[in-house]
């Protein structure tokens, strides 16, 4: 019996941390659930509005059409669209967005406690360590947080990637097998949320500097400027675009202090009874909880039983989950730091961070100083930290109606002309052109129709369709005329006239505009259809990908024949020895 368990032990793992999602994702089956709340209401809306875009373009699905009051507005160009092309293609096969989220959000509950079971188990060579980390690491009270009480898509599912980037870095290091784990991680990351890529690179960089002196090895330099350029060629498709939009136009979110500033940043650190205690007040959940605690307390009386093989990477883990509280909290110095890093917001994201490292340490903990640790131990001391957060349920935000109001059902997108607003869909506005941002009275009480800025022309037979539009335009005896397009002005449209194309530009109410001369005329279509620098980039990204598929392919048809030659001169070597007997 003993035998056949051990022989089957990973997928007895792989079970428990299936059974343990199940147990935290029971919320999710509740249909009065709001997942609207918070974060929730924009990123299930981004989700509808990219589902909208690939219908329309799908090769490059930026810009939502239906948002920004009609005329449109982009989430896919400046925030990471995995989380959404996810969420999108569970819903091709489930046709329902709000139960097609939660299977998402699900498997990536699911994903992080795998991936984490496989690092820890890997650095400690244990499985019931490997185990009881992921269980603490998806149990932990601010990784539920995220996906329960802020809803907060992209740094949710970051927890998903950190794991694969420091089990790539550690096999760098200390293996130097499927390094490419490290990119898989980081491209993640890049395509899912820009600030937990950042948060994760410092932190990624410091484990570098850590191990600074196996550096001189060039074959693991070697394989770091490899994943690297890897991470960058595949990712192009996103960055690239992205950057290209920066420079055509300013966009609000890169306005200094438009999302923090130093002293904003600062006043949002946590307090350190908040690490203890959660206030009955709507407070989201920021405690660590008594069984961490006490397991992260027990460092004191194991380091000295750490095995040697991994007290390095446990006294490392320790430093840095320290760190990231002390990070996390008013106590560390925000406000003096230069104003680039308030793209943080708010400290305690740094939380995320917390959770891995210090799921690492308590596990390692709990091995150490148990005598005999086993599977036995890892169910009870499981099982209290899933009774634990199931006292957090009074948290959980419950809407009034039954069911949930379909998003699609909802006034997504609409701007009132308030000076200040969050608007579903749209966000603060963030990614509005500037001269669109600022007027957005303009942007609400615009009508639908190609407006003359200058000159004087003749408009008939205006047909707009989400991101198409026609119309036959005559200028008349001014020397130039200016038009502005009933979009807002993003990279990636096409105006012709009569077929051939035309210059685009930003119009000071940071809409879609053009120029025609003295008595032209013709038909005006527009369409979105990408810029030259999307359509290289994403050519860029596949045909590096493909060629990464192609390497790995090829490196398993060496390990198989390599490993099939060591078999076959195994067995003539026992059959020598046999013969020589």
């Amino acid at each position: 019996m003993k035998d056949k368990i051990l022989k089957y032990r990973n997928l007895i793992d792989i079970l428990v941390i299936i059974l343990v999602a199940c147990i935290l994702g029971i919320p999710l089956l509740n249909s009065k659930l709001n997942v609207y709340y918070d974060d929730g209401i924009q990123h299930i809306a981004r989700a509808l509005g990219t589902k909208e875009a690939f219908k329309e373009n799908a090769l490059f699905p930026n810009v939502i059409s239906s948002f920004s009051n009609g005329y449109g507005y982009s989430w896919n160009l400046f925030y990471g669209p995995l989380s959404v092309y996810g969420i999108c293609l569970i819903n091709v096969i489930i046709n329902d967005l709000l139960i097609s989220y939660k299977i998402f959000v699900f498997l990536c509950m699911f994903l992080s406690g795998i991936y984490m079971y496989k690092f820890v188990k890997e650095i400690s060579g244990n499985n019931d360590v490997g185990i009881l980390a992921g269980i603490l690491y998806m149990t932990f009270p601010y990784h539920l947080t995220d996906l329960y009480t802020r809803n907060a898509l992209g740094e949710y599912v970051s927890f998903l990637f950190i794991p694969l980037v420091f089990l790539g870095l550690y096999r760098l290091f200390y293996s130097e097998k499927k390094t490419y784990l490290l990119a898989v991680g980081a491209i993640g990351l890049i395509l899912t949320h820009n600030l937990s890529t950042i948060i994760v690179a410092f932190f990624s960089l410091i484990y570098v500097i850590f191990n600074l002196e196996k550096l001189t090895d060039k074959k693991i330099l070697k394989k770091i400027l490899i994943n690297i350029v890897f991470i960058m060629l595949i990712t192009s498709f996103y960055w690239i675009p992205m950057i290209e939009a920066i420079v055509s136009c300013n966009y609000q979110v890169y306005e200094d202090g438009m999302m923090s500033t130093s002293e904003s940043t600062a006043r949002h650190g946590l307090a350190l009874k908040q690490l203890f205690i959660t206030m009955n007040d709507g407070s989201y959940v920021f405690e660590l909880g008594p069984h961490i605690i006490i397991m992260l307390a027990l460092s004191i009386m194991t380091f000295r039983l750490i095995r040697p093989q991994f007290k390095q990477q446990y006294v490392l883990f320790f430093i840095c989950g320290l760190l990231s509280l002390w990070m996390s909290t008013k106590y560390f110095p925000w406000k003096y730091l230069p104003e680039e890093f308030s793209i943080i917001q708010f400290p305690w994201r740094m939380l995320m961070m917390a959770a891995f490292f210090l799921s690492v340490v308590c596990a390692i903990n709990m091995y150490a100083i148990i005598k005999k640790f086993n599977f036995k131990d890892v169910i009870v001391i499981s099982t209290i930290s899933i009774l634990y957060i199931l006292a957090f349920a009074n948290v959980l935000i419950v809407y009034d109606e039954e069911p949930l109001t379909n998003i699609a059902n909802l006034n997504l997108g609409k701007y009132s002309g308030k000076e200040y607003e969050v608007v579903a869909g749209c966000g603060k506005g963030e990614y509005l052109p500037v001269n669109a941002y600022k007027n957005r009275f303009y942007v609400a009480t615009r009508e639908q129709g190609m407006y003359v800025l200058e000159g004087k022309a003749i408009i008939e037979n205006q047909n707009k369709n989400g991101s198409n539009y026609k119309a036959s335009v005559k200028t008349l005896d001014a020397e130039y005329t200016l038009f502005e397009l009933p979009y807002v002005y993003y990279p990636g449209y096409e105006i012709t006239l009569d077929s051939l194309k035309l210059q685009n530009y930003e119009t000071e109410n940071g809409f879609l505009g053009f120029v025609l001369g003295k008595e032209e005329s013709g038909e005006i279509e527009v369409r979105y259809k990408g810029t030259v620098t999307m359509k290289v980039s994403m050519f860029i990204s596949i045909m590096s990908l493909s060629v990464a598929i192609g390497i790995l392919n090829i490196d398993k048809v060496k390990l198989k024949k390599k490993f099939s030659k060591g078999l076959k001169e195994n067995k003539e070597k026992i059959k020598n020895e046999k013969a020589n007997k």
